[in-house]
């Protein structure tokens, strides 16, 4: 027995560091990133014929399906929760005798601190739900304050450049500002969820002796604390990406526009126009950082969409009816609606799979479209310039 209890400690302590290690991926993540990009630009500056699409690519990122299954995953583990609860219900009790329970509202029924964690988990769950299309939403109006510009620059007198085309810097800067500050929102409250579900553990294991039942609820819990810092780390990835759109923007400003308005001074001051080639010189200059906000934009977009058709599709009825697993009573009642739910796990799986799989060439697909978009965009300045020159 003292091995058995010995063993277990071992292999929940590898658990929690296993946690520990997932949490902390989060908050280096920033700073791969940082590198891998600092990279990517030193390549692309010293090729400057490198291919778009090998770039646009690497947009796409390699752990999307772990990140979608994770809330059903975390959906199907306190369905399991709810069914232990309603076989037996017990006080859970720190070693500690001083212990001021920091998170767990109801120390003294594990059946009432398992609703909590649906509670909370429920609210958590809804309020990304409404956030994350809310950033679907934003998302989708970047091309077209883009288009606005293109327009603008192309046609527009002068002083309408100088007046609208840092409305539109400003409302891109705006979507992702916006999409940035509903990241931290929701990490913080999955932050939350997840010590709530590390509490638990903590109490739980000393709460009564080692069994099959604790071990394997220890285990269920776990298993939801690592789900839940994959759902943080994909906010954490909403979250960079909304703040390199943010960068980029600033990049536009910094390269190209504080140019053109000096040259757009200089005409005004002669009293002559804004001619063709100074035009398409300042598209070009700005058309590489557009297209990589562009899909960046896009990239977001397809993620929100995709998290939010997970969402609907395998979250959100089940998340509600997760309760009535508390009202079962019977032995056979209880293991059928366990193995119901592994069973409709698979099919979940699979169909996300799926799903992923289709997302991802909608996105490779897209990012060749916006590439293709700005080069006949290029063309048709081009032609019309020579066109014109032709006509005088």
């Amino acid at each position: 027995m003292k091995f058995i209890y010995f063993s277990f400690f071992i292999i929940f302590d590898l658990a929690l560091s296993f946690i520990h290690n997932a949490v902390l991926k989060i908050s280096i993540l920033d700073d791969t990133i940082n590198i891998s990009m600092a990279m990517r630009n030193d390549s692309t500056s010293s090729n400057p014929n490198l291919d778009r699409q090998t770039l646009a690519q690497s947009l796409i990122e390699e752990n999307w399906e772990e990140m979608f299954v994770a809330e059903p995953t975390i959906v199907n583990c306190i369905s399991n929760l709810m069914i232990s609860a309603a076989k037996k219900d017990f006080r859970l009790k720190s070693s500690s005798l001083n212990y001021v329970y920091q998170y767990i509202r109801y120390p003294d029924s594990f059946r009432h601190t398992i609703t909590q964690i649906y509670s909370e988990m429920y609210s958590v769950f809804l309020g990304a739900h409404t956030n994350m299309d809310r950033i679907q939403l934003s998302m989708k109006q970047i091309p077209q304050y883009f288009k606005t510009m293109l327009k603008l620059l192309k046609s527009a007198s002068p002083s309408l450049i100088l007046r609208m085309v840092p409305i539109s810097l400003d409302n891109i800067e705006k979507v992702a500002n916006d999409s940035a500050a509903l990241t931290n929102i929701m990490i913080k409250k999955y932050e939350n969820l997840t010590l709530l579900l590390q509490e638990t553990i903590e109490v739980m294991r000393s709460s009564y002796g080692v069994n099959s039942t604790s071990l394997t609820n220890i285990n269920i819990l776990v298993n939801m604390t690592i789900e839940v810092s994959k759902l943080q780390q994909l906010w954490s990835q909403i979250a960079r990406y909304s703040n390199r759109i943010i960068i980029r923007v600033e990049t536009i400003r910094e390269t190209a526009f504080y140019e053109l308005i000096d040259t757009i001074k200089n005409v005004t001051s002669i009293n002559s126009e804004l001619d063709a080639a100074d035009r398409e010189f300042f598209v070009l200059k700005m058309r590489d950082t557009m297209i990589e906000i562009e899909q960046d934009a896009y990239l977001l977009y397809i993620t929100t969409q995709t998290y939010n058709d997970v969402s609907a599709t395998y979250v959100t009825s089940q998340l509600q009816n997760a309760s009535r697993f508390l009202l079962l009573q019977t032995d056979t009642e209880q293991q059928t609606a366990m193995a119901q739910l592994n069973q409709n796990m698979l099919f979940v799986l699979a169909e996300i799979s799926q799903m992923v799989s289709e997302r991802k060439q909608q996105c490779q697909q897209r990012n060749q479209e916006i590439q293709e978009e700005y080069k006949q965009f290029i063309q048709q300045m081009m032609f019309e310039e020579l066109t014109a020159g032709i006509g005088k």
